[in-house]
């Protein structure tokens, strides 16, 4: 029978999730007062399906549903139960008990058929359609005990506050400690006839459109009372009800709204706002979060989308307006904390008269718009405040950009000042097609409206999209990074000995000693190259992502608003790039901006790029995307230089030549030249000028030539992870000439070329073919050092060499040597 009652129960809570979108519910009177002698002093004596109250030894009162919305059945308290209260059924729990082996348990189902004691909160304690489970016990959390009788009951969730306690007031999730934590359990008795409560309904029409409404929920045969509307000044609103005692055939309310004065907007019309007369709201991002800004100064001339994001539009909606912005295609949103930001739905506002001015302010009492959200004193944010003086910020002053002929000529002295775009090298550069900017220009004189100067700006400037070529390479590079750390770069992480960011990542802080910095720097042109070049992955039309070719990974966001670099190689954030116009200099063509959701990649602190609270056109967030079609490489006066890339490239400076390693034997290094100087993707190479220092120019290529056994290994990335002494990098011996020397670092930087101990054969793996001691260096020797088994050497000329020494030498074999 206890497993029947107890599904049985678990049937209802299922019903009472239905429930809470029906219109009414009901609860049982109780048959007699509760009498505190009855309390249970053994819990051998309470009954499955038994109904009983708590009575708190404490505060000497009951627990109660002390609110009639049924999707907020709040726990309260209450001093005594009567069978002359109607409410006293809301403070009566049917027990449902479940025994397991020594162990017994308990839900508490309310007056409220289906709802629950659910887990207790600090606080904020609600029926819930969830059945909470709990223990009862003669011991608090201590073990210690009170008088027989008082019990402490707890939800087996446990947690700090798990505890049934009291506060004045309120019921409340608490320690277990304390005289509040003690209860009485008081067996009551409810009688068949029911308390309904209705879920009753005020409704603000104009004509046959509704405006507004409010719902609260009252007993069956108590009266309702009018509810207050907040409206804008310019509405009226009157009940049209006559009888408001609350019944089942009359919970619906009905009222009407009319205008009584003109509306202080024109539903077309476009505004300048100016609170507290001389703080323009403007439309602002920061962190990838759209907000309002109150900006001192006059409406100046700047860039189009500066004069856009300060104009606004007011939307009716219900008896009040929505505040709009046509540059964020965004509305005021009034949060907690008085923060006002801009998102797709808004907050409703309504309008109050000041003088001759007007304020805004939401539903809650005296919580207006207001130039500051700090208390005392203004900053550059908008927020909410109390109703003050026009001094004080919440005076609005309206002004129609149409009807205000100086407003107007700003915004097309801007949207001029936006046509006007120079070309930049486009052999240097991504571009964009300004073609049709002379043209639109024609039009900004005769507009008489900002919804044309949109239309013209939209159409031309806004909707350019900048498309990248996703076979190319390229440096993006910030327009405003006057320290000339201006380059997205790479350069500080490091790899696994794989070469994979992920093995170095999940290694953590033990990996090789090392902390992974997944966050993207600022670095010169001077500094590393190739850890500055990307290329752009289409994922849709003119959307993209942004992959580092050194790590192969993609840009991505994360909380602290930096440019990071997740460690998947799948995952990444989509970009689109988008025309730039400078704020403060003659722009060009190639000027972009790079946007990811409400995200702007800008200049972000000293060394980081990330989100910028700054308009798109201020330089901090403009950038010019520069084309890679060739790879600077320094070569010193020891002549050589070792590089490895994650793309192709061919040996186009004269006298340089390029060379990779098949084997070694006799303390000597096999090195053949590439053919046609082309180094294949992901492939070492040791570069040879035999003039001397220089800089060669590797063309980045897409012909690849395949080689085979090559023993210098890439690193296209830092790689670490090796233990020390396993690895040959070049450096320069104690003869000033160039070796490869054994690596003692766990180390190899970004983009040389590598060997590893143990691609050496075993016979070899001596100083006969590289001197293994730690600083000792063996010189970059040829094939042979004499001739053995019949091979022949000559020179360049063709002419035969009995005894090679230093130079390049071909053998009768087709290979072709060098001798250091």
């Amino acid at each position: 029978m206890k497993k029947i009652t107890f599904l049985l129960s678990l049937l209802l809570a299922s019903a009472g999730v239905t429930a809470s979108a029906q219109d009414s519910y009901t609860w049982k009177k109780l048959s007699a007062d509760a009498n505190l002698a009855k309390a249970v002093t053994s819990l051998d004596a309470l009954q499955n399906g038994g109904t009983y109250a708590f009575y708190s030894v404490g505060k000497s009162k009951y627990v109660k549903i002390d609110k009639y919305d049924y999707n907020n059945l709040h726990f309260g308290n209450i001093a005594s139960l009567t069978a002359s209260d109607e409410d006293a059924g809301l403070a009566v729990f049917t027990f449902h008990i479940t025994k397991t082996g020594e162990t017994t348990t308990y839900t508490f189902e309310t007056g409220v058929n289906g709802m629950y004691m659910g887990e207790p909160q600090d606080g904020a304690t609600k029926a819930s359609s969830t059945a909470a489970n709990f223990v009862i016990q003669a011991a608090n959390v201590d073990n210690g005990s009170s008088e027989s009788g008082n019990f402490c009951i707890k939800s087996t969730a446990g947690g700090t506050n798990s505890w049934f306690d009291m506060q004045d007031g309120q019921f409340v999730g608490w320690q277990g400690k304390g005289d509040n934590c003690w209860y009485k359990i008081v067996p009551v008795t409810v009688s068949s006839e029911d308390v309904t409560c209705y879920k009753t309904t005020h409704t603000v029409k104009e004509g046959d459109t509704v405006l507004d409404t409010y719902t609260e929920w009252l007993k069956s045969g108590s009266t309702a009372t009018a509810h207050n509307f907040v409206a804008s000044y310019y509405y009226t609103v009157n009940n049209n009800v006559s009888d408001w005692v609350v019944s089942s055939s009359n919970k619906e309310f009905e009222y009407s709204a009319s205008k009584n004065a003109e509306i202080p907007f024109g539903a077309d019309g476009t505004y300048a706002l100016k609170i507290n007369n001389n703080r323009y709201l403007t439309a602002a991002n920061d962190n990838g979060t759209w907000y309002v800004n109150t900006l001192s100064g006059a409406f100046a001339a700047a860039t189009y989308d500066i004069f856009s994001s300060k104009n606004w539009k007011f939307v009716e909606s219900g008896l009040g307006v929505k505040i709009y912005n046509p540059y964020t295609e965004k509305y005021v949103k009034i949060n907690g904390g008085n923060a006002v930001t801009l998102d797709n739905d808004g907050t409703v506002l309504y309008f109050k008269q000041a003088g001759e001015n007007y304020a805004l302010t939401t539903s809650t009492t005296n919580q207006y718009l207001n130039s500051s959200i700090n208390y005392g004193g203004a900053n550059n944010r908008l927020g909410t405040w109390q109703e003050e003086s026009a001094s004080n910020g919440s005076t609005l002053v309206m002004q129609n950009v149409d009807k205000t002929a100086e407003i107007l000529s700003v915004g097309k002295s801007s949207l001029n000042s936006s046509l006007t775009i120079q070309n930049a090298d486009a052999t240097k550069y991504l571009t964009y097609d300004a073609s049709g900017f002379a043209g639109a220009k024609s039009n900004v004189e005769s507009a008489t409206t900002v919804e044309q100067l949109n239309g013209i700006y939209n159409s031309n400037v806004k909707t350019i999209a900048v498309t990248p070529d996703v076979n190319a390479y390229y440096r993006i590079k910030s327009v405003s990074a006057s320290d000339g750390n201006a380059y997205l770069s790479t350069a500080s992480m490091f790899v696994g000995k794989d070469g994979n960011l992920s093995t170095a990542y999940n290694g953590g802080s033990a990996y090789d000693g090392q902390t992974l910095d997944r966050t993207i720097t600022r670095t010169s042109a001077s500094d590393a190259f190739v850890p500055q070049v990307w290329r752009f992955v289409k994922t849709a039309e003119n959307a993209y992502q942004l992959k580092n070719v050194n790590t192969r990974c993609n840009s991505a966001f994360f909380g602290n608003g930096n440019l990071d670099m997740p460690v998947d190689e799948s995952y990444g954030q989509s970009i689109t790039l988008k025309a730039a116009i400078s704020s403060t200099e003659a722009a060009d063509n190639s000027y972009v901006n790079i946007i990811s959701g409400n995200n702007v990649i800008g200049v972000r602190g000293d060394v980081y790029f990330g989100t910028n609270a700054a308009a798109l056109s201020d330089l901090t967030n403009i950038w010019q995307i520069e084309k890679v079609t060739t790879v600077p490489v320094s070569i010193t006066d020891a002549k050589y230089a070792t590089v490895a890339f994650p793309f192709a490239t061919k040996v186009t400076t004269d006298g340089v030549k390029a060379y990779y390693a098949t084997g070694a034997a006799d303390g000597m290094i096999t090195l053949v030249e590439y053919p046609e100087g082309i180094i294949p993707a992901n492939e070492g190479a040791l570069l040879y000028n035999e003039a001397g220092a220089t800089t060669a120019n590797l063309d980045i290529v897409t012909t690849t030539n395949a080689v085979e056994g090559n023993k210098l290994m890439p690193a296209t990335a830092k790689r670490t992870g090796f233990t020390a002494n396993s690895t040959y990098v070049l450096a320069k011996n104690a003869a000033n000439e160039a070796a490869f020397l054994k690596n003692g670092l766990t180390v190899v930087p970004a983009n040389k070329a590598y060997i590893a101990a143990e691609t050496i054969p075993a016979d070899n793996n001596g100083s006969n073919v590289l001197n293994f001691n730690f600083g000792q260096v063996t010189g970059i020797n040829a094939v042979v050092a004499a001739d053995k088994a019949g091979v022949q050497y000559f020179d360049l000329q063709g002419r035969r060499v009995l005894y090679p020494a230093h130079g390049i030498f071909v053998t009768n074999t087709g290979k072709k040597v060098f001798v250091k």
